[in-house]
């Protein structure tokens, strides 16, 4: 088994507003998607879709969201055999409102109530493990048994549960919203200099590798000790939904297939980049192959990775 990913499953209800939402006021939304999600579901989907041999450990209910949730891993080959057990976990969902004029998203997500952890581990040893912080029993759990993995998390906010996990990873790829969070200030990107202070700040928690994302602006990491700036690829946005969990999904999908950290960030990058001109979440995914000819038209090969 290539990748195990950790965290949380849920199932997207998703709707497009043309406007800021206002209060006391009605909208009708005539038309709508509705699909699994969640931050390591939807990153997981990514590594089946491209081929990889990937796992989910999560948590949901028996139920009909459940049911739909199960029935979408089984069509992108995802393996649901290593599920939380959790008699009294209700499937979580969200009702996720799109602003058609930037793509940009509200999410009103209603979790499910948590009981036991009970994690049943994979049967092959993963060689990357990914989490999203949601599920930091079942991650660390993981994480110790299987040492030899890769491991990162997906630092969305800051909460202690991802610090938790943060801590052991060996990959930290933040949000630019995490990084502001656990700073207590915004992350300081006018120069250089500055940079490195912050990137070796967020490093402290680690002491491995780090990424920031910034969205439409690209991203920034440590190279070794050398702040790093990668711009994002050029797209008009429609509906930024799931495009961050996506990114880590192909991130995972590359470091499986041995590539350095800087061509990851290139692929999760690209894979990001197509999702955020489609509606959705899951929905959003692309094919390798898309992914890989359109960083062919900006120059970039990975040999033998695809078609």
């Amino acid at each position: 088994m290539g990748i195990c990913c950790v965290g949380q499953a849920v199932y997207d209800i998703i709707g497009r507003v043309d406007e800021a939402l206002a209060p006391d006021t009605k909208y009708r939304i005539d038309e709508h998607v509705e699909c699994p999600g969640g931050p390591a579901l939807n990153s997981a989907c990514v590594c089946g879709l491209w081929g990889a041999g990937v796992s989910l450990v999560a948590r949901v209910g028996d139920d009909a969201y459940g049911v739909l949730v199960r029935e979408g891993l089984a069509r992108f080959g995802v393996d649901a055999s290593s599920m939380i057990d959790d008699a009294a976990a209700r499937t979580s969902f969200s009702l996720v409102i799109v602003n058609g004029e930037t793509g940009g998203r509200t999410i009103f997500n209603f979790p499910s109530p948590e009981g036991e952890t009970s994690v049943r581990l994979p049967e092959a040893a993963p060689d990357v493990i990914l989490s999203d912080g949601h599920e930091p029993e079942a991650s660390l759990e993981l994480m110790r048994a299987f040492p030899n993995a890769a491991s990162v998390v997906d630092a969305g906010t800051c909460r202690e549960s991802t610090l938790a996990v943060a801590r052991g990873a060996d990959y930290l790829v933040a949000s630019h919203d995490f990084a502001n969070q656990y700073l207590n200030r915004p992350l300081a990107l006018d120069t250089d200099a500055a940079l490195l202070d912050d990137l070796l700040a967020l490093r402290d928690i680690n002491h491995g590798r780090v990424i920031v994302t910034l969205g439409s602006e690209g991203l920034v990491y440590l190279d070794g000790d050398n702040p790093t700036r990668m711009p994002a690829f050029d797209v008009s946005a429609i509906d930024s939904t799931g495009a961050g969990d996506i990114f880590h999904g192909a991130f995972a999908f590359g470091l499986d297939h041995g590539l350095s950290m800087r061509d990851c960030l290139l692929l999760s990058s690209m894979a990001s980049a197509i999702s955020v001109t489609r509606q959705g979440s899951q929905t959003s995914i692309p094919t390798l192959s898309e992914v890989l000819n359109r960083l062919r038209s900006y120059g970039i090969e990975f040999v033998g990775l695809g078609a």
